[in-house]
């Protein structure tokens, strides 16, 4: 399994939704090793301080620039975020993609004070993308027969794609421990 694999296996996991306390055991188990896991991983991708400062500026900058509500409160709006059926809050910002706009020249001047830091923390971004997900975990998935589950679940074929790492199949598994 590679690293990827671990949020994958994990959306899986959270969308299970099983009764019998061994099936339970075996997700709730699988899942607290994951996410500690991928929070170790993630560490990795953590902005600095000055990254986070920037982070912080340019929020401030976009609660200045956005449309108020009528408790002069800045408007929000929820758009399509970059995994399938997941989304964000963005504000609402008039002229937002605009450079010439009031917001595009300050963003502008606020990118180019921070370059260094965007440019680390783009490097930084991509090396975990193309580099450290690609490679094995050492991960060991707690498992659980699939004779088991057909006998007391039920899972629909989603989910299952998600989740079969943990699914011994005993009719088609070779054990390689017995091959020694």
């Amino acid at each position: 399994m590679k690293k990827i694999d671990l949020y994958t296996f994990m959306k899986g996991l959270k969308k299970t939704d099983f009764i019998h306390p061994r099936s339970t055991y075996t997700v709730n188990k699988n899942k607290r090793q994951i996410k500690e896991i991928i929070e170790d991983m993630e560490k990795a991708i953590k902005p600095n301080e000055k990254m986070e400062e920037y982070m912080k500026e340019r929020e401030e900058l976009a609660k200045t620039h956005s449309e108020k509500d009528e408790n002069d409160k800045p408007k929000m709006e929820k758009k399509k975020g970059l995994e399938p059926e997941t989304f964000q809050m963005v504000y609402v910002i008039i002229g937002q993609d605009n450079e010439k706009s009031a917001y595009g020249k300050e963003l502008a001047k606020l990118n180019k004070r921070f370059d260094e830091e965007i440019k680390a923390q783009d490097e930084k971004l991509k090396k975990y993308n193309d580099e450290f997900l690609i490679e094995t975990t050492e991960y060991e998935v707690f498992m659980i027969d699939l004779s088991f589950l057909e006998a007391h679940e039920t899972c629909p074929q989603p989910v299952m794609d998600l989740i079969w790492w943990m699914v011994r199949d005993d009719m088609n598994t070779v054990d390689l421990k017995d091959k020694k």
